[in-house]
């Protein structure tokens, strides 16, 4: 009876297990993620040709959720270099005459007339008269040395009173680990100082005080989104894990600065700073390298190093210097294609290979809430990023990324016969909205032969599948979803992809 009761159970569990492989996987924590993109060139008119209103209607057929835009101090004041605040502007005040806000408008405006939520990076650099010692800023270049916290946090001020209910999050200060590079003299000066007692990460000293003066601010004239201001917005280089860490005042172990350090961090009074969410750029080289790239720095950030972070969250909690349980924001993130960038090892085909596989390494990470596009449009300067889903110019020539972006497609190999396969129809939320929705089809070539459709799979809330199919060559066959695309017409197909293996986070 005994072995009889045990053959039993082992069929069943084997029978069960067979069919969990060939049912649709249900949708993980990690799973709706929303999808996030930025192209301010194009959004502010800067590219020649372009239509800023046609763009952000693309974006919506794209399927992006969320809109991210930076708002920078020297942008919207009317002339970056006055050594001395004029007399009559009050930086709290949004009506004051040197605010120029008509770009920012127009943008915030076309987002929500599209059902695009919108997230403002409010950022420096700001007026050269902003800095704590103008002095050190000279030309008619911007200046991003030591900025007076105070008057940020007045700037926050006037963005919240002006864009109050019009913003789902807001995020302080763009890639505050970031200072002089060739381009220009970067977003945050000084990095660091060298001291007897060691050295002191200075920009993530300043980043705290210009976030607690940004958050103060923001907690006063939008109340409701004071629970969604987001820390960080890393650069994956230039060591942006100390940065993190000396900003809440702990040292690389994930402990408390003592004794000179204590002092040279400002971290006499600690208080607990009440953060929505971690904010990340976590590019690999500079956007030129494969989503499983490794790298021997151990302070950088790149996507498939995110357990460094997870590491720091779970410290920074730990410690009370933040709360506990908060996302990760991927809020910049792209490849640099070749064309244009000659520099780049990726084709047009692996960039659109490379993206699909980002989100699909995102997508099994609870921690994730949103997953980020840099550009939609390249821009005309090949020695700047060029990581867009179409070419610059008037042409707007797509490149095979477009279509992946819209339709993402990953198919992982198990066995020969065992497949799973992950896919996205990102347009499915505003397809439903606007009763253009759809099923998709998953289609399915064997070597030597045609696609033909062999499911149907349901998706979740933002277009999402994940289902594991067991059939005969699924690991040296064909894949690709294909979607009647009532948004724009027609049919909508993504890459071809083929089975590879699993994507997963490095955990040094």
């Amino acid at each position: 009876m005994r072995n009889s009761k045990t053959l039993r159970t082992l069929v069943y569990a084997l029978l069960a297990l067979v069919a969990v492989l060939a049912a649709p996987t249900a949708a993980n924590a990690g799973s709706n993620q929303l999808s996030l993109m930025q192209d301010d060139a194009e959004l502010f008119g800067e590219r020649q040709g372009e239509d800023p209103a046609a763009a952000m209607k693309e974006m919506k057929e794209l399927g992006v959720d969320v809109l991210r835009t930076n708002v920078l101090f020297y942008r919207v004041y009317r002339d970056f270099t006055d050594r001395s605040r004029p007399s009559s502007f009050d930086p709290a005040n949004p009506e004051s005459p040197q605010y120029q806000w008509g770009a920012t408008d127009r943008v915030v405006s076309l987002a929500r007339a599209n059902g695009i939520k919108v997230l403002f990076t409010i950022s420096g650099p700001g007026p050269f008269w902003s800095s704590e010692q103008p002095g050190k800023c000279r030309g008619r270049g911007i200046c991003s040395f030591r900025p007076d916290a105070k008057v940020f946090g007045q700037f926050v001020e006037a963005v919240a009173k002006r864009y109050r209910g019009q913003v789902d999050w807001y995020s302080l200060y763009n890639e505050p680990n970031i200072g002089r590079t060739s381009g220009g003299p970067g977003w945050l000066m000084p990095q660091t100082t060298r001291t007897k007692a060691g050295t002191v990460q200075t920009a993530g000293v300043m980043y705290r005080k210009l976030w607690q003066a940004g958050y103060k601010a923001i907690a006063k004239q939008d109340p409701a989104r004071r629970g969604r201001v987001l820390f960080g917005e890393m650069a994956a280089i230039n060591a942006p894990l100390p940065k993190f860490y000396a900003a809440l005042c702990l040292d690389e172990n994930g402990k408390p600065f003592k004794g000179q350090l204590r002092k040279l961090n400002d971290c006499g009074r600690v208080s607990r700073l009440n953060i929505g969410g971690w904010a990340i750029h976590p590019y690999n080289q500079g956007g030129f390298g494969p989503p499983n790239r490794t790298t021997r720095s151990r302070t950088a950030l790149p996507q498939q190093y995110l357990p460094r972070l997870h590491r720091l969250m779970k410290k920074a909690a730990a410690r009370g210097r933040v709360p506990g349980g908060k996302g990760i924001y991927i809020t910049e993130f792209g490849y640099q294609t070749n064309p244009p960038d000659r520099i780049s090892t990726i084709t047009p085909k692996r960039h659109a290979q490379y993206i699909n596989e980002s989100d699909r390494l995102f997508y099994g990470d609870s921690r994730v809430k949103t997953v980020g596009q840099y550009q939609l449009v390249d821009v005309d300067d090949v020695t700047q990023y060029n990581s867009g889903l179409r070419f610059a110019g008037g042409s707007k020539r797509k490149k095979a990324s477009y279509d992946a972006y819209r339709l993402p497609i990953v198919v992982t190999r198990k066995s020969a016969s065992l497949v799973e396969v992950y896919g996205q129809v990102r347009p499915a939320r505003q397809a439903r909205l606007a009763n253009a929705f759809s099923a998709p089809e998953l289609q399915f070539a064997p070597p030597g032969r045609g696609f033909a459709t062999i499911k149907r799979p349901g998706l979740n809330s933002v277009g999402i599948f994940r289902t594991n199919i067991r059939r005969g060559g699924a690991a040296a066959g064909r894949w690709r979803i294909k979607w009647q695309n009532g948004l724009i017409g027609g049919v909508s197909y993504s890459r071809v992809a083929k089975a590879g293996k699993a994507l997963r986070y490095y955990q040094d």
